[in-house]
């Protein structure tokens, strides 16, 4: 049963999740995970390494096969994530805006959508008492021309 589980878990898993999920139970840093890379011949940056993990860019097919090669998984799954990232990604455009907002400032993806969602909430707040107190002196404006 525990194999069916985690079977299931990993078809709805994205790639960034996967990708994290792997390096953090290696329990390697950016850094290592771009030494053990470059050791198989995948030449990459720290950056590029933090962007599969955030989902701003993907890893191509070369690199895919390297990936499962380093992991010792097949490269199915990590086509089967990177599916899964895409569908995710379609359903929410603003995610992609949360992840660069993330990334350029360095906050945890948790944190960026919760400002977000403060942001949202003080915006319409904001709105509605615009709304009503421009509401107001334009009916006393009206009241002054009859």
């Amino acid at each position: 049963m525990d194999e069916a589980k985690e079977e299931i878990i990993l078809e709805e898993r994205t790639l960034e999740q996967l990708l994290k999920d792997l390096r953090e139970e290696k329990q390697w840093t950016y850094i290592q995970m771009v030494e053990e890379l470059n050791k198989i011949g995948l030449v990459v940056d720290e950056k590029k390494v933090k962007k599969w993990e955030i989902g701003l860019e993907y890893p191509e097919i070369n690199e895919i096969y390297k990936l499962s090669e380093l992991y010792f998984i097949p490269s199915d799954n990590f086509v089967m994530a990177k599916s899964n990232s895409y569908k995710q990604g379609l359903e929410s455009i603003h995610a992609t805006i949360i992840k660069w907002i993330c990334y350029l400032t360095g906050i945890s993806l948790k944190v960026g959508y919760i400002f977000s969602y403060v942001v949202i909430v003080g915006g319409l707040i904001w709105a509605l008492w615009f709304f009503c107190y421009n509401s107001s002196l334009l009916i006393e404006v009206r009241r002054e021309n009859f």
